[in-house]
């Protein structure tokens, strides 16, 4: 991590980080309206601090930890942040949500040096802790989804970054990591009864990670065995199950930075190819929501686990929040279904209780088989196959194995930027336009940028 440089990632790393700075910080701009994201910016500006770095939106100078925690549950909190989608490399499944942790961290860590840091070095910075976060997570096989996410490890990763961007030498990284394994925390038994907490675990990751970068710096001496020790993440956390391929192999040539998917639905990844079959189904055959009779979809018991079953493993009623929705696979294809489409303006409070979406609700079932049990040990979210039964008595089935956004088929970057600007409609503030165009230019041409603190006073 210490040694990385600029001229050490592959071209195509540098695009996709590229392309997660705009598209977290599009997140966080619209999730800056959601009762988490205001909920958060009041709490860190109540308490105030030392004046190191911006609130995203709304331009308040805090300390950089605070900064980073509230900016990070802003681009949390509308599940539109990126999500890693497992490695070709290994076939051993997904790590875990990544950029919404790691470009908050980096950008408050890097607004308050006293130096100028050029694009180079906060791309470089960005794509190491990128890589680290589902590196630790993938190695840890099974136990790793067993009800840990990514921001869970994501302390490690955030002292990878901002370690790199205050010049850390590998002693005090390592100084750092311990740190950051003291403060590991965050699970997903939130996603199963409508509350809060998931999107927490984003800002808690990324304040720890910068607690734990500000204690090395001051001479803290950190865990030396923070993995495997005794009482290390794996041994502790993960059971012992742990893959030292998944961690090391190519390490510092294969960046994991380069296989996060950038979510064009805001709802768990885990409803996504639902949703995507589901509308690429429509618009082949020109059906409207009208003729459907029923819709039945093949999955994995995995994403049962996450968006179809409660915690006792009965079918979740009809979402009684809009949590609760972004977390129900049936709930979400019935908006694609009945909607067209589905945005954080069309997936809200009113969808909830439209007659014609719990009409749908009620007519779509979901299964999972053993084959995409075996697809899903292998990938991070495997496709899911989507059958449409019409009224006329058609049976349409699909299975797109590739959402848009994922890394086999990616969004470019002005599609990265459609999204940003439809994210800036729901800010809860608003912003200036020209400030914005001139963030979006100066990200695109970020390798030539030769200081990069000046990036923040544009969101604000």
């Amino acid at each position: 991590m210490a040694k990385t440089r600029y001229p050490d990632l592959p071209a195509n790393v540098v695009e996709v980080v590229k392309k997660a700075i705009v598209d977290t910080v599009g997140a966080a701009i619209a999730g800056s309206s959601a009762p988490m994201g205001r909920m958060a910016a009041e709490m860190v500006v109540d308490r105030g601090g030392k004046p190191e770095s911006a609130l995203w939106v709304h331009g308040d100078r805090l300390p950089a930890s605070e900064a980073a925690f509230a900016n990070a549950i802003m681009a949390r909190c509308r599940e539109l942040d990126d999500v890693h989608e497992g490695t070709p490399r290994l076939g051993i499944g997904h790590g875990g949500h990544v950029n919404v942790t790691i470009v908050p961290a980096a950008l408050a860590a890097v607004e308050g040096l006293d130096h100028a840091t050029g694009g180079p070095a906060l791309i470089a910075a960005i794509a190491v802790g990128g890589d680290l976060i589902p590196r630790l997570r993938m190695a840890a096989g099974s136990a790793g989804r067993l009800g840990w996410e990514g921001p869970t490890v994501s302390p490690f990763g955030v002292v990878a970054t901002a370690g790199k961007l205050l010049g850390f030498d590998e002693k005090t990284l390592a100084s750092a990591m311990g740190a950051a394994y003291a403060h590991c925390a965050g699970n997903i038994l939130s996603t199963g009864d409508g509350t809060w907490d998931v999107w927490l675990n984003a800002g808690v990751g990324a304040r720890a990670g910068l607690t734990a970068v500000e204690l090395a710096r001051r001479g803290h001496q950190g865990a030396r065995s923070p993995l495997l020790g005794s009482a290390g993440l794996y041994p502790l956390y993960f059971r012992g199950e742990y893959h030292e391929a998944a961690l090391l192999s190519e390490l510092g040539s294969s960046f994991e930075s380069a296989n996060v998917s950038i979510k064009p639905y805001p709802s768990c990844k885990g409803t996504h190819h639902a949703i995507y079959t589901t509308l690429e189904l429509m618009r082949a055959h020109r059906i409207r929501a009208a003729e459907i009779a029923r819709i039945a979809v093949r999955t994995c018991r995995y994403n049962l686990r996450l968006v179809v079953e409660d915690e006792n493993g009965r079918p979740r009623p009809a979402p009684r929040s809009l949590n609760e929705a972004q977390f129900s696979m049936p709930f979400t294809v019935a908006v694609a279904a009945v909607k067209g489409g589905v945005f954080a303006d069309l997936l809200n409070e009113d969808a909830l209780g439209d007659p014609e979406i719990l009409g749908m609700l009620g007519r779509i079932s979901i299964e999972a088989t053993a084959e995409k049990d075996e697809l899903q040990k292998a990938e991070g979210y495997p496709p899911d196959d989507v059958d449409i039964h019409t009224v006329a008595g058609r049976v349409l089935r699909g299975c797109e194995l590739y959402v848009k956004g994922h890394p086999r088929n990616p969004m470019s970057f002005d599609e990265v930027v459609e999204k940003f600007w439809k994210c800036v409609a729901l800010s809860a503030k608003p912003l200036s336009h020209d400030k914005l165009d001139v963030f979006l230019g100066e990200v695109k041409a970020l390798e030539g940028v030769t200081d990069v603190r000046g990036l923040v006073r544009l969101l604000g």
